[in-house]
């Protein structure tokens, strides 16, 4: 207990920009500890990114299947993306359409979550889009996106079987599923 005192803010004294690409920047700052200790600090500073979890009127929810360069993998995914400036709603739509080629008449914004707080800035919103309309996907060149329309029951037990792996969609079906249980009926 005598070290809760020390839970309190750290003084930034400097910044600087140690890497920069088109996704991301890995942020550089000296860091003042309430320790009175000077430290370097890095971490990936990402714009927001936007989650959506698209539910049929069939109560099925609709998901991504792709391939990950970095993991080496194939991946289920819900439809997302970076809001690269726009307002998260306004990305959420787009990326739908987008990925999947559908529309939401419904849109119920479900929360947001820091992917992984440790090592980055990024904020990821979530939204539940609802009375759907298919549509063409409209993929990125670097996009192969198979659309998969699934049970939410069946979505979850793959959840519980460990077959859905992507941290994003992990985060966004856990805060979908107070509202997936009701549709799910």
């Amino acid at each position: 207990m005598a070290q809760r005192h020390l839970l309190r803010h750290w003084r930034v004294l400097k910044r600087s920009v140690a890497f920069s690409c088109p996704w991301y920047q890995i942020a550089r700052e000296k860091i003042r500890l309430p320790t009175d200790r000077v430290i370097d600090y890095y971490y990936v500073t990402i714009p927001p990114a936007v989650m959506v979890v698209p539910v049929t009127a069939d109560r099925r929810v609709v998901l991504l299947r792709q391939y990950r360069y970095p993991t080496r993998s194939f991946s289920y995914e819900l439809p997302g993306g970076n809001t690269r400036g726009k307002a998260p709603l306004v990305t959420g739509k787009e990326e739908l359409l987008q990925e999947t080629g559908y529309r939401a008449r419904r849109w119920t914004r479900l929360g947001r979550f820091h992917p992984y707080s440790g090592i980055s800035d990024e904020v990821c919103f979530v939204y539940l889009a609802r009375e759907l309309e298919p549509g063409r996907q409209r993929l990125e060149d670097r996009e192969f996106i198979q659309v998969i329309t699934m049970p939410i029951g069946e979505v979850y037990r793959r959840v519980e079987r460990n077959r859905i792996q992507d941290g994003m969609t992990l985060a966004s079906l856990l805060l979908a599923r107070s509202y997936l249980k009701r549709e799910a009926r």
